[in-house]
């Protein structure tokens, strides 16, 4: 199985080299806000699968989020150059992009941190239980190298250094009263009382731990090697012995894994006839998966919703782009414009009888809405096809197109879509979501409907959270169901 030709891998290197040179040029000389590098650093951490709040916190300790001086500068001290003040005497990374490529820095520390995170996987210096990498526990070593190993990182020796806290703490510091994310100290009696702890010390996790949110992937993803390494290794068997080397951006589709193995999550990978082999987790990235094919959204790699999106796409109810969006919050726009094509794809057929809703014309082409003017151009004829189906009754007025759209509202529109599901009439809804009380007796109703025909379920436990807002992904995967069920129904 050929994946990808040569013609294609260079288009690939162009696209890359493009995005390195825009990121270049887009922050060239001041540095971006606090929420932008915190979204870089999000990115780079969930491509290398380590724990976000980690990466993001050594950046905080490190250069408070600024990659630049005030005079436009890259912030150097000694040879540390720029956010993650990533040390580049043994010249193993392009100095020009570390000093004005943001996103390069930032995965230049990403691969600084991975570095010492494996002398402790691989036991060259001391470890925490078993480094699993996606325990917060576990990187207190790591992180004690990315400052050098410095014993004044020896919390037996602080007051000799008239040092307040470790580098290690440091980072915990921030983790818990800027992220709110608590990480326990493992056992300092484990640690000797002076200099650096010995290469056989294996310290055990604390009892309580805290979850890195890694993302892990599945068989049948498809993956290339990505970061920025310009080679990587097939293995015979996880943490085994080289048998293959590949380029970056290689393609292939995991076969097998994740098995955890001295610190990493590996995953098998079929590339060709000649070669498949075992490789880290940290220098995959998914690109698509064996049911969905090739993601076309570049931000739903590594999120919940992305086999939920895809099938929307492949069912014709959305179209690519750049970027999905699927954490913004749904506009009552966008949620309409899914729902008439989710309902003109299964002919414009309801379920629910023509004669409990009040239906118009739709080639009348004329929105009884005050506010019909806001609507996108591109938005009208869809939010018209849905006003003609009578499912937007319950708007007299103002439909208010592009305000966020709630939970209840959702409930409501699809309640004219479906009504009552007769199999479960005797359920009193309100003894299975205990925050209804403030609704409405067509809100209790909505929420019923949407339940028991099995679109919408809680937010939290016994919880439906009626006031919340919806997101895109939770937008597409509410219509994900609609459709199937439209389906089931029409067919």
């Amino acid at each position: 199985m050929k994946l990808m030709n040569n013609t294609s891998r260079k288009v690939i290197a162009v696209v890359f080299i493009f995005i390195f040179t825009f990121n270049t040029l887009a922050y060239a000389g001041y540095n971006p806000s606090r929420e932008e590098v915190e979204d870089m650093i999000d990115e780079v951490a969930a491509k290398r699968a380590i724990p976000s709040v980690i990466l993001k916190s050594i950046a905080r300790v490190e250069s408070v989020y600024e990659h630049f001086n005030s005079d436009g500068s890259p912030k150097i001290s000694g040879s540390s150059i720029g956010l993650m003040q990533v040390n580049n005497i043994q010249g193993g990374y392009d100095s020009g992009k570390l000093k004005y490529d943001i996103l390069y820095n930032i995965e230049a520390g990403a691969d600084v941190l991975l570095n010492k995170w494996s002398m402790s996987s691989y036991q060259s210096v001391s470890c925490v239980g078993n480094m699993d990498p996606d325990v917060l526990e576990n990187w207190y070593f790591a992180l004690w190298a990315y400052n050098g190993w410095a014993q004044s990182n020896n919390p037996h020796m602080l007051s000799s250094y008239g040092k307040r806290y470790t580098y290690q703490q440091l980072i915990y510091n921030i983790a818990e009263r800027e992220y709110g994310q608590k990480i326990n100290n493992i056992d300092i009696s484990y640690l000797p009382q002076s200099g650096k702890p010995s290469r056989s010390l294996v310290v055990p996790t604390p009892s309580y731990t805290n979850s890195g949110n890694i993302v892990l992937y599945e068989k049948g993803d498809y993956v290339r090697t990505d970061g920025v390494r310009n080679e990587y290794q097939l293995r015979d068997v996880p943490a085994g012995s080289y048998i293959h080397e590949l380029e970056v951006n290689q393609l292939g589709t995991i076969t097998d894994g994740p098995v955890l193995k001295n610190g990493y999550y590996w995953y098998k990978v079929y590339v060709d006839e000649k070669r498949e082999g075992w490789i880290e987790r940290n220098w995959l990235l998914r690109t698509g998966d064996i049911e969905y094919g090739r993601y076309v959204f570049d931000d739903i790699a590594f999120h919940w919703s992305r086999k939920v999106v895809m099938k929307l796409y492949n069912d014709g109810l959305i179209s690519e782009s750049a970027a999905f969006y699927p954490d913004n919050i749904a506009t009552k726009e966008e949620f309409l414009v899914f729902l008439s094509k989710a309902i003109e794809k299964n002919g414009n057929k309801l379920p629910i009888s023509e004669d409990s809703i009040d239906t118009v014309s739709i080639d009348e082409g004329v929105l009884p809405f005050s506010d019909a003017g806001n609507i996108h151009s591109w938005a009208v004829s869809y939010i018209n096809h849905v006003n003609a189906l009578g499912l937007l009754k319950d708007y007299n007025g103002e439909l208010k197109p592009q305000d966020k759209l709630t939970r209840i509202e959702a409930s409501n529109i699809i309640e004219n879509i479906f009504g009552e599901n007769k199999a479960y009439a005797n359920i009193d809804i309100k003894t299975i979501f205990s925050d209804l009380s403030q609704l409405n007796d067509e809100g209790v109703k909505a929420v019923k409907s949407v339940y028991t025909n099995g679109i919408m379920a809680g937010k939290r436990a016994g919880s439906f959270c009626p006031d919340e807002y919806l997101t895109r992904a939770e937008a597409a995967a509410i219509m994900v169901k609609i459709n199937e069920k439209l389906g089931s129904i029409t067919n």
